[in-house]
């Protein structure tokens, strides 16, 4: 089994997909949104979309 650390202490978007941590990026503006897709139980596909105010 594999371990990662990750930090509590700051807002984050983690996604785990075949064994591999991913950071999802905040958006520049301050405004977004991540969507994710499952299928089968495993995740499909990634949206991440931003709002520039």
């Amino acid at each position: 089994m594999n371990k990662a650390e990750v930090r509590l202490d700051e807002d984050a978007v983690i996604v785990i997909k075949n064994g591999e941590l991913k950071r999802v990026p905040k958006p520049d503006s301050g405004y977004g949104e991540h969507i994710v897709t499952w299928q089968n139980g495993k995740i499909h596909a990634e949206k991440v979309s931003y709002t520039v105010k």
